[in-house]
């Protein structure tokens, strides 16, 4: 037996009352007087103690009373041996995020990571729901939830280690804020599917260098119960040296190419050569470079290029490191685009009233594209082999029906032509390279007009779309002339003057374009090209007619976008030349031709620069916000126990209630020893009559 409240057992002790008081002799209660003791004084009566207990069971049933009442205060009860009873198990929603960066190049990271992975799969339930993702610069889905459901219990590990068989990582950069996101987004569709209550976590595999970035996970609304778990691998060496692309030097002597060669802190390749290749042969170019560049440390290092090997595919190679996913840059020196500017007018160069001597001017310095500025005449003596869309036409003069239709057919190839209004005998000149007709002059109503209404988000004057620039009151036309459309005109109007006439109109033709300016540039018909606007305005149309702000040669592995300005292109590796091109983006660094319309050119892919930082990571992310442990389920939370009590002890004794029988029967012996004292006191009395008489 167990009490609830032990120290009112401490009452028992009360018992020594009863035996006590029967123990001790009273005096007699019957007196009977005798005649010879009627003259002594009276002494008090003596209380000696008997030699035998009077009333044994009465004595009996007060002790009982007494000890009843104190076992029943105790509050006593007897334990059970219960069943054990097993905590329900919570059914668990795992993603599963796998790093296979660049940096997961390094040895003996790849296979500690595909372990990580298996014994994770090992590990779960039937019960359990499993996604798998890699993180390469972008996301890829490996094990989706539906494969995961539609394989049997049994044969899931097996599935997951022949997806990651022949896995291997990439060249992309560590973005783990975004494979975080998408896998906390699987988490609703596993809900779905599961109906119940589960335990969320994301397990993100990988080494954690400085490189990942994670700042995107600041502020993400996390699931309660959530947890991110960061299982960790390490190399096999420490440390790394890393090569990365700066840029190309032009000089007098030709180009250079500039590559940064980069020590992590636990590097022990002191001693290291750079050396410059052709990329197609592999052949050395010039001699090597020795460097000895101590760890956390970095060195900037200059490469000539021969000017026969300027415009060839390049590499550079770094020598001496244990570690060789980022000891290559490949290097292709973009040549600029050239450009012809036919000048239709016959003015003089040196003729300051004429747009002639403002354009040759202004094409000055321009690198991409590069123009020539030729006239007409000197044009018809070229080759007439050039691609029309390397020529770019101006219009400073009527034309016959020879030179009109022959300019045409150059813009229906993909020419641009700018036909400036000097005369209005030029608008039939204009309307027949536009392709139209009915096109007639209009004389503007005001003989000083300024430009009243530009559309900014067209691309002859989105340039100027910022607020900033924006501003044309100040650039006065004093010899304006503008044209009248007929109602079907496809020419489209991109600026008009105050009065409402068209100032600037743009047609298509074919593959090119016809821009019709309505005035002379010269300075005495107006302050056009002497304004700060002049400049870019011409060359933002001059690249247009190139095909776009000149792009990039040289972009890392998963960052292409910008190597292709928008437009679709087909690809071809430098080792497979002969090959057909190909419309999937390579994922590799190296040497690419790309394909855009009729043009090719070679690009390049590097490695990411930030790959070669490889020290451990310092961001805090529970900073973020990132629940590195996880909350407890309500319903998986267990009862607490009061502190140094059993925890069945207050429910058995509710359940059992002894005390209310102790209590029932301490009253009943009461009402027993009641009677038993009555009886006796009854029969004391009449053996004293009895003795009296």
């Amino acid at each position: 037996m167990n009490f609830l409240s032990p120290w009112f057992l401490l009452g028992a002790a009360l018992i020594i009352g009863p035996i006590i008081a029967h123990l001790i002799r009273q005096a007699t209660k019957t007196r009977v007087v005798f005649s010879a003791t009627r003259f002594l004084s009276p002494s008090p009566p003596k209380l000696d103690r008997r030699n035998r207990i009077e009333h044994p069971w009465l004595l009996l049933l007060r002790c009982l009373i007494v000890g009843a009442l104190a076992i029943g205060f105790a509050r006593p009860f007897f334990k059970q041996q219960l069943p054990t009873l097993t905590p329900p198990v919570i059914p668990q929603s795992i993603v599963a995020v796998l790093d296979e960066s660049a940096s997961m190049q390094r040895t003996g990271l790849w296979d500690a990571a595909r372990k990580k992975i298996t014994d994770l799969v090992d590990g779960l339930a039937p019960a359990d729901q499993f996604v798998l993702l890699a993180s390469d610069g972008g996301v890829t889905e490996l094990v989706s939830h539906e494969k995961w459901l539609a394989t049997p219990a049994t044969k899931r590990a097996a599935f997951v280690r022949a997806v990651l068989a022949n896995r291997q990582p990439g060249w992309g950069a560590k973005n783990l804020d975004t494979a975080i996101e998408m896998a906390a987004g699987d988490w609703e569709q596993m809900a779905e599917s599961a109906n119940a209550v589960t335990r969320k976590k994301i397990v993100v595999v990988s080494d954690f260098t400085n490189s990942a970035r994670v700042a995107g996970l600041a502020g993400f609304p996390w699931p309660k119960g959530s947890e991110v778990d960061l299982e960790q691998v390490n190399p096999v060496n420490a440390g790394d040296a890393g090569l990365q692309w700066l840029g190309w030097s032009d000089g007098d002597t030709g180009p250079s190419i500039r590559v940064r060669v980069v020590q992590s802190a636990k590097s022990t390749a002191t001693k290291l050569t750079v050396q410059l290749r052709d990329a197609q042969t592999n052949a050395a170019i010039g001699s090597p470079q020795k460097l000895t560049i101590e760890a956390k440390d970095s060195q900037i290092v200059v490469l000539p290029v021969p000017k026969e090997n300027a415009e060839k595919p390049l590499r550079v190679d770094l020598d001496g490191d244990k570690e060789n996913f980022d000891n290559t840059v490949w290097a292709v020196h973009a040549a600029p685009r050239e450009m012809t500017l036919v000048y239709y007018g016959g003015h003089a160069a040196n003729d300051i009233k004429h747009a002639r001597f403002y354009l040759e001017r202004a094409i000055v310095g321009w690198k991409d594209p590069f123009v020539h500025f030729v006239t007409a005449e000197d044009a018809a003596k070229l080759d007439s082999s050039a691609k029309p869309a390397s020529q770019f036409f101006v219009v400073a003069g009527a034309l016959d029906h020879a030179a009109q239709d022959a300019l045409r057919q150059k813009i229906l190839a993909g020419s641009f032509a700018l036909v400036l209004l000097n005369d209005p005998a030029v608008v039939d000149t204009a309307a027949a390279l536009a392709g139209e007709t009915g096109w007639t002059p209009l004389k503007p109503a005001q003989k000083n007009a300024l430009f009243g209404q530009i559309d900014f988000q067209h691309p002859l004057f989105s340039l100027f779309a910022d607020p900033h620039f924006s501003d044309f009151t100040h650039i006065e036309f004093w010899q304006p002339q503008s044209v009248k459309l007929p109602d079907k005109s496809s020419t489209t109007v991109v600026a008009h003057f105050d009065d409402g006439s068209p100032a600037v109109l743009e047609a298509s033709a074919g593959k090119g374009r016809v821009v019709v300016w309505g005035g002379d540039w010269a300075p005495v018909s107006s302050q056009w090209v002497l304004s700060t606007k002049f400049v870019p305005w011409l060359e933002s149309l001059f690249e247009r007619a190139a095909g776009g702000v000149a792009r990039p040669a040289i972009a890392e592995v998963g960052d292409v976008a910008k190597l292709l300005g928008g437009e679709p292109a087909k690809w071809r590796p430098l080792v497979a030349s002969a090959d057909a091109f190909v419309e999937t983006t390579p994922t590799q660094p190296g040497v690419y031709q790309i394909q855009q319309g009729d043009a090719t050119r070679w690009v390049a892919l590097e490695v990411p620069a930030a790959a070669s930082d490889i020290s451990s990571m310092t961001t805090d992310w529970e900073k973020l916000g990132v629940p590195l442990h996880a909350q407890a389920l309500t319903s998986a939370a267990p009862l607490a126990a009061p502190l140094g009590q059993d925890q069945t002890a207050p429910v058995l004794e509710a359940q059992q209630k002894l005390w209310r029988w102790l209590l029932l029967g301490a009253a009943i012996l009461l009402a027993l020893e009641s009677m038993y004292s009555l009886a006796l006191s009854r029969r004391s009395e009449h053996n004293s009559n009895e003795a009296a008489a």
